[in-house]
């Protein structure tokens, strides 16, 4: 297995010192510039449009910081090892599921501390991965972000693993299985939200995130109609607006709590089987027979 933590925070420390005296509009430019240059480099090797998206992503999750602030959370992301962390955090990831075949990389880049779906939602860390061959986990030194980086690689490693195991690219503006050509849908990606997060809190007891456990009782069975009828939706954007919720008609977390759920009763209903087990395992299959309905959550 070649899976590298790369610490691309200190790159972008170096960055920031760079542009240092310059007057705010340039700076910020110059250092953007830069870092859509050093992204690119380090996913040159992966698909063109992840590449491209997580160029972006890099960009858009720095934000307009402000470069005194921005230099501080560099040093207490040093300072906190965050590098060390994320290395053993995957260790024991490769110890429950190993996979000698991945091969990745795993940027950590500074986030927007300004962002406060970041520093309060997300507990200061931030991950998504881009197909099986990186991942990219924005990091700000908020409370407990230590604890939350070795819970966001376990999660993220899940979904390397889960997008090895069924490859996936971007076609059409959609993401297409590359075995059966056939779209990711939303009940595709809920799962599988709910796999990574039974994995990673197997790996960090004591840990859950707020998307696992977001509805009531009465919330779920409202909004349980509106998922199931976009179950076969392939739209990103619907996908998008299910899974995170809308703060409108979508309640928040709404599609990450049913896909745990989801995968809750798939284990519940087999006492043998880990959430390493699942990982490899089509949606259909874990959904239908994890007998999920919203009245019927079993307890854990």
């Amino acid at each position: 297995m070649a899976i590298t933590v790369i610490p691309a925070y200190r790159v972008v420390k170096k960055f920031a010192k760079d542009v240092e005296g310059m007057p705010t509009d340039a700076a910020l430019d110059s250092l953007w510039a830069n870092l859509r240059t050093y992204a690119q480099h380090m996913l040159s090797l992966t698909d063109t449009a992840f590449a491209d998206l997580g160029q972006r992503m890099a960009v858009s999750q720095l934000g307009d910081p402000d470069l005194k602030e921005l230099g501080s959370a560099l040093e207490a992301l040093e300072s906190g090892h965050a590098k060390e962390l994320a290395d053993e955090a995957l260790q024991r990831c490769v110890v429950a599921l190993p996979r000698p075949d991945l091969s990745a990389r795993v940027l950590l880049l500074p986030g927007d501390g300004q962002s406060r779906i970041l520093t309060a939602q997300m507990n200061g860390v931030l991950g998504v991965s881009l197909g099986s061959q990186a991942t990219l986990v924005f990091l700000w030194p908020a409370d407990k972000w230590q604890e939350w980086l070795t819970y966001t690689v376990a999660h993220e490693y899940a979904h390397l693993v889960r997008n090895l195991l069924l490859p996936s690219r971007m076609s059409g503006g959609r993401l297409v299985y590359q075995k059966s050509q056939e779209p990711e849908t939303l009940l595709d990606a809920m799962v599988a939200e709910g796999i990574a997060d039974a994995f990673a809190m197997e790996l960090c007891p004591g840990m859950q995130p707020a998307g696992a456990d977001a509805l009531s009782a009465k919330t779920e069975e409202m909004v349980w109609p509106k998922v199931r009828r976009r179950f076969a939706t392939s739209d990103t954007s619907e996908i998008r607006r299910f899974l995170f919720g809308d703060n409108d008609r979508v309640p928040i977390w709404t599609g990450h709590t049913i896909g745990y759920r989801t995968v809750k009763g798939y284990l519940a209903s087999h006492p043998s089987a880990r959430p390493a087990n699942l990982v490899g395992l089509a949606a259909k299959a874990i959904f239908e027979t994890s007998q999920y309905h919203p009245s019927l959550v079993p307890a854990w």
